[in-house]
């Protein structure tokens, strides 16, 4: 983990709202997410009783609601619930940075709500979609196939982390702070952040949600090749003499 920024004091010794980030992030998350978290982050810093778990248990509870509009049909109703569940657990890091808490079930609580929160909310919205009259055999496929590529891309990803990380960085709490550092913070396009969002809130809000599925694992299958061929170059590279 990084190291957590100095704050800066204003011209009448005051320190300014600031909250500290990750120095690089998805791109859904960095335009969308974060220039409306990091105000939430800041008004709750002081609030002692919210902790970042009370949050991951939020965002997980949220995730059940996505996942059950979903189920019932509901389906813009469950895209804004599933960003709400996803804004609520970005917050929940960036409290315990910010309060400079350390906790050592912290990490494995968020990937539970993580799990919990792609587990509900994708079989929410498959279920609704394979229930619909005229869904074939090739749509049947490709409602099978996102979960399938997205785990399996998840998983390569956490056995061979991608290169370029950098230390948290501390800037001010407000949405055009974060839109100005949103270019240096910008990671590789495409990330299994962006493609979620492509499949459960993207789709369903403009009406296509088979076609956000489409293109969500599309991206994906092409992220995880190029990645795989990429890691195998290079672990062959370094194999020979």
């Amino acid at each position: 983990m990084g190291t957590i920024g100095t704050r800066r004091p204003t011209a009448r010794g005051e320190s300014p709202a600031r909250v500290t980030v990750k120095g690089r992030d998805c791109w859904w998350t960095v335009l969308v997410i974060d220039p409306v978290a990091t105000p939430l982050v800041s008004a709750l810093r002081g609030a002692r009783r919210v902790t970042p778990n009370t949050l991951t248990a939020a965002a997980g509870v949220v995730a059940i609601a996505a996942g059950t509009a979903y189920a019932l049909g509901h389906l813009v109703v469950g895209a804004l619930l599933f960003q709400v569940s996803f804004l609520i657990d970005c917050m929940d890091g960036k409290l315990a940075h910010t309060r400079e808490l350390r906790s050592r079930y912290g990490h494995y609580l968020d990937a539970v709500g993580d799990a919990v929160r792609f587990a509900c909310c994708t079989g929410g919205l498959v279920f609704a979609l394979a229930s619909q009259g005229g869904v074939g055999v090739g749509w049947v496929t490709v409602l099978a196939m996102f979960p399938t590529v997205h785990y399996v891309r998840l998983t390569t990803q956490a056995a061979w982390p991608e290169e370029g990380r950098r230390d948290p960085l501390e800037l001010p709490a407000s949405p055009r702070a974060m839109l100005r550092a949103a270019p240096g913070r910008l990671s590789k396009p495409g990330t299994t952040v962006d493609t979620e969002a492509l499949a459960f809130t993207i789709g369903p809000l403009i009406g296509l949600p088979l076609a956000g599925i489409l293109v969500a694992t599309l991206i994906d299958g092409a992220r995880l090749l190029v990645s795989l061929a990429t890691r195998v170059w290079r672990s062959t590279r370094q194999a020979l003499p």
